[in-house]
């Protein structure tokens, strides 16, 4: 039986929630190709542990204002105390967001058309050490086009029936489905497109591939493990919820840490 718990809801039908700039665009790594083998380039890319320290104090300093805890009036919550209780889910977004800030600004800096997800692979991180990680990227190929002074070109009519065209509007306007905003009160119900983060534990256990951001899940269509988005039915914006579901017996990722 998984146990998903902090299963976090950005927003219901299309709505996301918007929080502050926390990363600027700044100079804050340094990059190395290590290979450009045909279309494939593997670069290093290298973050100092003073510049994640510093966005780690920004970010603390931003949710002293926002965050509550009993005991504390609002916005009184020393930074300490708010590493102490989040300290592993804000290193998380911090690293999260300069590996996105990173990862764009090398590509950007050495003028790498990507075709496709670069792949990375973290080579050292943690709380008081450099960020250290591998991006290999396939690149699209340059292409210089000729004239086209020498090429003809044949045109044809195509006549389309009226009604084969209408038949294909309906059938495409059946398949859109249409979301709009909800108000933050307002509770989930079943049709409605949610977005959310989750992190999933086995026996208080982590395992491989058992977090997840921004999924988006139309609710009733139990197109996620199963059983799991009945039990977002009813939830609102912001609310943390706590799911139970039990993994397929063909679930590929099985170590438990």
């Amino acid at each position: 039986m998984a146990e998903l718990v902090y299963a976090l809801v950005l927003g219901t039908s299309a709505a996301r929630l918007k929080s502050s700039s926390l990363f600027l665009p700044t100079k804050i790594m340094k990059v190395k190709i290590n290979s450009k083998k045909n279309l494939k380039v593997n670069l290093s890319i290298l973050v100092d542990k003073k510049t994640i320290q510093k966005k780690m104090d920004d970010k603390l300093i931003e949710l002293k204002d926002k965050v509550q805890l009993k005991g504390f009036r609002p916005g009184k919550v020393p930074p300490q105390v708010i590493k102490n209780q989040f300290g592993k889910a804000i290193y998380g977004e911090v690293i999260d967001g300069l590996l996105k800030e990173t990862s764009t600004k090398a590509l950007e800096e050495n003028k790498l058309k990507v075709a496709g997800q670069p792949k990375i692979d973290l080579k050292t991180f943690g709380e008081g050490k450099d960020l250290d990680y591998t991006m290999e990227v396939d690149i699209l190929p340059d292409i210089k086009l000729k004239s086209l002074d020498k090429i003809k070109a044949t045109s044809y009519e195509i006549e389309v029936e009226k009604e084969l065209v209408e038949k294909r509007l309906k059938e495409i306007a059946k398949n859109q489905q249409n979301f709009s905003d909800k108000n933050t009160n307002e509770a989930s119900e079943k049709n409605d497109l949610i977005i959310f983060d989750y992190v999933a534990k086995v026996d208080g256990k982590d395992f491989e591939g058992n977090t997840g951001k921004n999924i988006q899940l139309v609710l009733g269509k139990d197109l996620f493990i199963k059983g799991f988005d009945q039990q977002l039915i009813g939830t609102k914006i912001n609310q943390s919820k706590l799911v139970s579901v039990k993994l397929p017996e063909n679930y590929p990722k099985k170590r438990f840490n």
